[in-house]
């Protein structure tokens, strides 16, 4: 445990993961999304998504059990569908997409996804098709980047859905698309030794902030945390981008 202070990037990767896992906790997303630009700073970009995939099916697996009573089963199904149909697309641009292509696309699609919160505030109404689009977008993202949570947060928060159902639905589509992110890289040969070891030491220190999210969820403002989010995503998006560069 000891080598865990004298590792400066582990525990800058702890420290991201910790805040991710909080965010995540109270909101039903953001946990790839705010650690996946962040860590970039610290381990290879393509170890990154293969990492976040393990602590992701590791966390929301516990999580998924505090919100169970809240998920909408229905609107899970049409966006299973969809993801499995991108995740194989996803694989194709993991594997042949340089690792500095991968760090301006992840950047990329961060700050689309501010981009489209911002300026496009139309009620949309939910049906299969566009639940099976959104499900096929988030799946490509998820197997490329880590990062499948955009799409969904854009649909689900244009369909107008309350706090808690939103939370509640995200959290266990996460569950079971990280788990078929698994298995898809098992199935293109990937290896998982990096991610594993890693996650040995990141992943108690992500079930403290679980804990402590749950908590506060009843007391702190969604808004507030928002604001936050954005303000980070902002900033990771554009270091991305700069360091990918340069």
């Amino acid at each position: 445990m000891l080598e865990i202070f004298s590792d400066t990037s582990l525990l800058l990767a702890i420290g991201i993961a910790f805040i991710s896992t909080l965010i995540q906790s109270l909101t039903g997303f953001g946990f790839a999304i705010v650690s996946t630009p962040l860590l970039l700073m610290v381990y290879d970009a393509k170890e990154v998504v293969v990492l976040l995939q393990f602590l992701s099916v590791v966390l929301d697996t516990v999580f998924v059990f505090f919100v169970k009573d809240n998920i909408d089963w229905h609107f899970l199904k049409p966006l299973l569908i969809g993801s499995v149909i991108g995740h194989p697309i996803g694989i194709l641009i993991y594997l042949f997409v340089p690792t500095i292509g991968l760090k301006i696309f992840i950047a990329c699609v961060i700050l689309s996804f501010l981009f489209l919160t911002k300026i496009y505030r139309k009620q949309l109404t939910e049906t299969s098709c566009k639940t099976g689009i959104v499900g096929c977008l988030s799946g490509i993202l998820n197997t490329s980047t880590s990062m499948s949570g955009p799409p969904l947060i854009i649909y689900l928060t244009s369909t107008n859905r309350d706090k808690t159902s939103l939370r509640a639905t995200c959290i266990a589509y996460f569950t079971i698309i990280n788990y078929l992110g698994i298995f898809a890289f098992y199935l293109a040969g990937k290896d998982f030794s990096f991610a594993i070891e890693q996650s040995i030491y990141i992943v108690p220190f992500c079930f403290i902030a679980l804990w402590l999210g749950n908590k506060l969820f009843p007391y702190i403002s969604q808004k507030m945390f928002n604001r936050l989010v954005f303000v980070m995503l902002l900033f990771s998006a554009l270091y991305t981008i700069y360091s990918a560069i340069n």
